[in-house]
């Protein structure tokens, strides 16, 4: 199972380790800003693999979990 790190410009705010939580996560983000980022196009999901630490893990789209 994958585990994420969630940034919103770059800034790390979260990390989760499963996609229902990035889910929820983004949910509620969502919610919080729909005035100034309702897709939460300021967020940024990286899926931290076996060797993140030195690949710096692999960008997500965050579509997929909207």
């Amino acid at each position: 199972m994958a585990k994420y790190a969630l940034l919103v410009d770059g800034e790390s705010v979260a990390k989760l380790d499963s996609q229902s939580e990035v889910r929820s996560w983004l949910a509620k983000y969502r919610d919080e800003h729909v005035e100034d980022d309702p897709s939460a196009a300021h967020v940024q999901i990286i899926e931290r693999g076996a060797l993140w630490w030195i690949t710096g893990g692999k960008l997500v789209d965050r579509l997929q979990f909207l």
